[in-house]
């Protein structure tokens, strides 16, 4: 294997992409001779359109309502979460191994993730945190398994603008709950602070209309924690589809490339997503008043040192 690994990276980047490229016809019409050309996949723009947001699949509560197929992935997913945690947790033993000593890596990894990069204060969101990451990311690397996106029983829950939006609203609502219970009512002078009209009314009012303009750019979060998250996995579910109806059959090499890159791009969005969640959880529990004293007091600390 080591062999052919060196024999396969010395060659020239053309030279080894036109061997994909022999390797895709030949497998092409081999699936052409022995079963025939499949169906075209739909990639009508009526279907696109209706990826957008999921097909419904039931109507148990009228027209209005229904279970969609992002519905069933979405559960699909959490019954996968569920299930591991449950077998890997059942017998607990004080030498992990097998699915148990998995679970603990994954879960003392994202300990170790949240701590670095909100402080020690921070572990307390691991398990939202946590949560979030692991139920994206299983979600995002649903849209590369087979027929996943292809046929309309399955569509992958983030590529359902609809789920990354609720997504997006707990984190918010989450956030907005911490920051209230740890500074209480001192938590909206950051939008609105009153105090402020005591500099005097042009000052005053410019601070009060900032806040107005934080509190704005508060609740574009919203939007952008979702766009960010659904623009990127419903892209690369829809290329992945489109490149299923170009190469007609499954072309291993080629669709294995975009495959791998369509997970790189889901783990990416998983971390960027959990990231952001976590750094407005610490920033919606720091006080303005808080970080100026602290900074003084490195200002403070500084200049003893450097008189010393």
């Amino acid at each position: 294997m080591r062999t052919i690994d060196r024999s396969l990276m010395s060659l020239p980047p053309m030279t080894l992409l036109a061997g994909l490229v022999a390797i895709d016809l030949v497998m092409v019409g081999v699936g052409w001779i022995v079963f025939g050309l499949p169906t075209w996949p739909d990639i009508t723009p009526q279907r696109i359109l209706r990826m957008l947001s999921g097909e419904p699949l039931f109507h148990p509560f009228g027209e209005d309502l229904s279970i969609s197929n992002s519905h069933l992935t979405m559960w699909i997913v959490m019954a996968l979460l569920i299930a591991l945690s449950f077998v890997g947790t059942r017998r607990l033993t004080l030498v992990p191994s097998g699915l148990q000593g998995a679970l603990e890596v994954t879960v003392q990894t994202l300990h170790d993730f949240v701590v670095d990069t909100g402080g020690r204060a921070a572990a307390k969101y691991v398990p939202l945190v946590g949560t979030l990451f692991l139920f994206i990311l299983l979600s995002n690397w649903l849209s590369v398994v087979p027929l996943v996106g292809q046929i309309p029983l399955l569509h992958a829950p983030t590529a359902d603008y609809h789920i990354t939006l609720g997504l997006a609203i707990v984190a918010f609502v989450g956030y907005q709950a911490e920051g209230i219970r740890t500074l209480g009512r001192g938590y909206f002078k950051r939008w609105l602070n009153l105090e402020s009209l005591k500099e005097g009314p042009f000052l005053g009012g410019l601070l009060i209309f900032v806040g107005f303009i934080e509190f704005l750019a508060e609740v574009i979060r919203i939007l952008t924690l979702t766009a960010r998250l659904w623009g990127n996995v419903f892209g690369g579910e829809v290329m992945l589809v489109v490149m299923a109806a170009v190469l007609y059959v499954v072309a291993i090499p080629v669709l294995l490339l975009f495959a791998g890159f369509e997970m790189f791009i889901g783990l990416l969005q998983a971390v960027i997503f959990s990231i952001l969640t976590l750094l407005y959880f610490v920033l919606a529990t720091e006080s303005h008043e808080a970080h100026g004293e602290s900074g003084e007091n490195h200002a403070t600390t500084t200049k003893e040192e450097s008189h010393a």
